[in-house]
């Protein structure tokens, strides 16, 4: 799959910043830790090690518990009833509070997702736990994050929430234009829906120097959509387009930096028209468009993108 270079580089400062934290959960809890918790900490710039990404099939359970979790610097304890009943997570307990036994390095944070009495390996410390039992308590997410060294630069209830509003309405055949304000991880957000969501989302940087002319945008987007190879001269190339999206059941296409797209008078009127049409009347195509200011802000009255019925989702940084 054609990846843009933000994306891959995206992925790899991903690597380099935060903490490498252990995971340490009741499948119970499963859901909730894969679909929210790993997403934020991993966008956040931690290193996430947990089981359904790191154990292999063959090899004991609990000696790939113990290699993963003693590479780890932070130990992530989500607590709960069904947790406290799991002998291998009270075992992944007792081994991340040996590794810091008064709780005096701050590498084993304890996280109440759901109400429960602490551990008695935890309890008799005293140690600040993060209570998000209400998912929705920004200051509790902002205390969990800190102690990972991730930084969502925008409150994790927002950026969750933004996800989950793009993966909706894209998921429905709708265009979305995402209005960054600040500076939250946006490009994390588009890489997690692209990675768990919607893998068929086909990402363009308007940033990129290849696409600031027409023939060079086609390309980079028909590559995207799996169809590279070279570009007709206008206005064939927009033919072009048009076959390979028409011949596909549905196209989810990003634009990101779409800001740059209204100042470029070389792409011209009529590839706007185009992208019209196939977004609103062919319904093949849908758009995703991240750009600093509204569509309705950017586009001129009687654009032809005006035209698109286009939600809104805001991400606003910290």
């Amino acid at each position: 799959m054609f990846r843009p270079a933000w994306y891959n580089s995206a992925r790899l400062r991903l690597e380099q910043l935060g903490d490498k934290v252990f995971v340490s959960y009741c499948h119970a809890q499963g859901e909730w830790v894969w679909n929210r918790l790993v997403p934020c900490l991993k966008a956040g710039g931690a290193e996430v090690l947990i089981d359904r990404e790191r154990f292999v099939a063959g090899k004991a359970l609990v000696g790939q518990m113990d290699a993963t979790q003693d590479t780890a610097d932070v130990h992530l304890l989500v607590l709960s009833p069904d947790y406290l009943k799991s002998t291998n997570c009270l075992h992944e307990v007792r081994r991340a509070v040996a590794c810091d036994p008064t709780f005096a390095k701050g590498s084993v944070v304890p996280v109440q997702r759901v109400a429960c009495t602490l551990p008695t390996e935890i309890a008799g410390l005293n140690p600040l736990y993060v209570n998000l039992i209400d998912d929705g308590d920004a200051p509790g997410w902002k205390r969990l994050l800190s102690a990972c060294k991730a930084d969502l630069g925008a409150a994790a209830p927002d950026w969750l929430q933004a996800r989950d509003e793009i993966v909706r309405f894209l998921g429905r055949g709708q265009s979305v234009n995402l209005v960054v304000n600040g500076n939250p991880r946006w490009r994390e957000l588009i890489h997690n829906i692209n990675e768990e969501y919607l893998k068929d989302l086909a990402i363009v940087n308007l940033d990129r120097g290849a696409t600031a002319s027409r023939p060079g945008l086609i390309a980079e987007i028909l590559s995207a959509l799996g169809s590279p190879g070279l570009v007709a001269d206008p206005p064939h190339d927009l033919a072009e387009l048009d076959r390979v999206i028409s011949l596909r059941p549905m196209s989810r296409l990003a634009l990101v930096h779409f800001d740059h797209a209204i100042h470029r008078d070389g792409y011209g009127i009529d590839l706007f028209s185009a992208l019209r049409f196939l977004i609103m009347d062919s319904r093949k195509l849908v758009l995703l468009a991240e750009s600093r200011r509204t569509f309705a802000a950017l586009l001129p009255k009687g654009h032809p993108l005006s035209l698109i019925d286009m939600k809104t989702v805001e991400l606003n940084g910290n």
